[in-house]
């Protein structure tokens, strides 16, 4: 019997194990005995192009030699070309076997009989075994008849009614070892996705897809990639550390909009080293690339699966193989396409859960921020309210005219700091409204700089000994600020300094222009404020911890007002301070 094969390895247990592998061997074991035959085999096809030998009856001798064989079908199908019809049956005599088919699996041992029409032991007699639609699904091979004879007419036709029964008998077995399989992949995917659905971060969903991915389709390397919330950027999980592809590659933006185009296709992509299977990449230069890939790390085959759910695409992952592990079969596509599909929805269901829950813990922490507002607010009132109150209530029982007047001025100061606290409270509003921005303007910031020194230094006390150094920038310097934001920012941060400094303290006004950049910067000598101070130190109504600086007055609002209005029109705002040596706030905003 010439098996016209190359033996790759012994591949043992290729059908399920148990009825489908057993019926098989009953077809075959009948087949002999009732045909006429000492020898039958059975292959079966796979998608890695090759019959695989799954049952061996006859000679106990040749089993060992013939499981596991393997045979490229497009060999016998050339083979079969120059068979002689017999019905089911084809037979290829010895002497018109192709010559250049010099490796065989297995050359029975026997007696030839001296007689017309002897059997030949490189005799081909096979039953290919095709299903409706005339693709091979495997071959009944039938080898040593008894009689030592070359079948007759007559006995053609037995061999014939007995292999229309086997054929049915195989089919029937192979449909069922798909159906079983096509069952088991199903169940070990939905596993896989319930597993990865039960997991709430990001992460855990990705660690869970990726091990059980590893097992279910007997991956050798899985990598994939998800666009973040709102398509910026990625996230790439790599299921071994020593990954063969090229990671930079394959996060590279054409890799993504690949992934996209799958998507897009609502397809997956086969990679191998010999190039594209299905849908290769729209450019034939990348695809090319993708292929060079593949051969450079000796990968076997790859398979693109895009991720996504309604019309929303999330991302893709690579399944990969190596060149000693089996071919992808179809339904092992067909379930990845599914995995991908299905995880789409896990993806989705978890970025909602998570939208819902930065929306509650936004709701959350806005209500407790309206609370805290409402608490502070009420607070800073209170005290100039119950001055109030107390400096009327003692102005009928003052007993002198100097008396009358401390009453006043405490009123005065305290009706001051209402005020102050009132205005303070309508520019935070106004700085904080994302919806109504006032228009801007070009600002020359040497005027304005000029103008808030002249009106410091007037408005400061003459008993005042604070020292201002002001660096004013050239005349053509600009930034884009809603009229008097930028005198607002310097007076703030001044006079800030000037309240934590000491007596004959000096506050430097510095700035600095680079390409497209202005900065200020505010330096002063004084308190200094702690990290955990600066840490909230752009917060309302914040005021330091430092016993010294809450002596001072001040609604905690002026740091946050500049804040907001720097923020706003795309600039910076930050701190770098050392307790007891002082304090340099640095601002940053594009120029004109």
């Amino acid at each position: 019997m010439t098996t016209i094969t190359t033996d790759l390895a012994e591949i043992g247990g290729l059908l399920t194990p148990g009825e489908d592998l057993s019926d098989l061997q009953l077809i075959a074991d009948s087949l002999t005995a009732l045909a006429g035959f000492e020898m039958a085999t059975i292959s079966v096809a796979r998608s890695d192009g090759h019959l695989h030998m799954v049952v061996v009856s006859g000679q106990e001798s040749a089993r060992a030699d013939l499981l596991g064989i393997v045979t490229p079908i497009e060999r016998l199908e050339a083979e079969l070309a120059r068979a002689d019809d017999w019905g089911i049956f084809k037979f290829v005599p010895a002497e018109r076997l192709d010559p250049a088919a010099d490796v065989y699996g297995w050359i029975p041992t026997m007696t030839t009989v001296d007689a017309a029409g002897a059997w030949n032991p490189l005799d081909l007699l096979v039953a290919p075994l095709r299903d409706d639609d005339g693709k091979l699904r495997g071959t009944l091979i039938v080898d040593i008849p008894t009689d030592g004879l070359r079948p007759s007419p007559e006995k053609r036709a037995v061999l014939n009614r007995h292999a229309v029964q086997a054929q049915r008998a195989i089919l029937l077995a192979l449909e069922r070892e798909e159906l079983s399989e096509q069952v088991r992949l199903a169940e070990a995917a939905r596993d896989v996705i319930r597993r990865a659905g039960r997991e709430l971060d990001p992460d855990e969903i990705l660690n869970s897809l990726s091990t059980g991915l590893v097992d279910v389709l007997d991956l050798t390397d899985f990598w994939l990639h998800m666009s973040k919330p709102g398509g910026r950027g990625i996230r790439t999980k790599v299921y071994r550390e020593d990954f063969k592809l090229p990671i930079d590659d394959l996060t590279s933006p054409f890799m993504v909009d690949y992934g996209q185009y799958l998507w897009d296709q609502r397809s997956i992509t086969v990679q191998t080293p010999d190039g594209a299977e299905r849908l290769p990449h729209p450019d034939p230069a990348l695809q090319q690339r993708i292929t060079e890939w593949i051969r450079h790390y000796k990968v076997g085959s790859i398979v693109g699966v895009p991720i996504g759910s309604g019309q929303t695409w999330y991302g893709a992952m690579l399944l990969g193989r190596g060149p000693d592990k089996p071919h992808w079969s179809e339904l092992e596509l067909i379930t990845a396409a599914d995995l991908g599909r299905d995880f789409g929805r896990v993806v989705h269901n978890s970025r909602a859960y998570l939208r819902q829950r930065a929306a509650v813990d936004s709701l959350r922490e806005l209500e407790a921020h309206k609370s805290r507002l409402i608490a502070t607010v009420a607070h800073e009132l209170k005290n100039p309210l119950s001055a109030f109150r107390w400096n009327i209530e003692s102005l009928p029982y003052a007993e002198s005219e100097e008396e009358y007047a401390e009453v006043l001025t405490a009123l005065t100061r305290n009706r001051d700091r209402t005020e102050k606290i009132v205005a303070d409270l309508a520019m935070l509003s106004k700085v904080s409204d994302p919806d109504h921005l006032p228009p801007t303007v070009p600002i020359q910031v040497a005027r304005v700089l000029e103008e808030v020194y002249d009106q410091l230094s007037a408005e400061m006390p003459t008993s005042d000994l604070h020292e201002l150094v002001f660096d004013i920038p050239s005349d053509d310097v600009h930034v884009t600020l809603a009229p008097g934001d930028l005198d607002r920012v310097v007076i703030n941060l001044v006079t800030n300094a000037i309240k934590y400094s000491p007596e004959g303290g000096q506050v430097i006004v510095s700035t600095r222009t680079s390409p497209g950049w202005f900065e200020l910067r505010v330096t002063d000598h004084g308190l200094g404020i702690s990290p955990e101070d600066q840490d909230r130190l752009f917060t309302e109504f914040f005021r330091s911890t430092n016993p010294t600086a809450l002596k001072q007055p001040g609604t905690g609002l002026g740091l946050t007002i500049v804040s907001r209005i720097v923020s706003r029109r795309g600039g910076l705002i930050s701190v770098d301070s050392t307790p007891g040596a002082g304090s340099t706030f640095r601002v940053t905003l594009p120029i004109v």
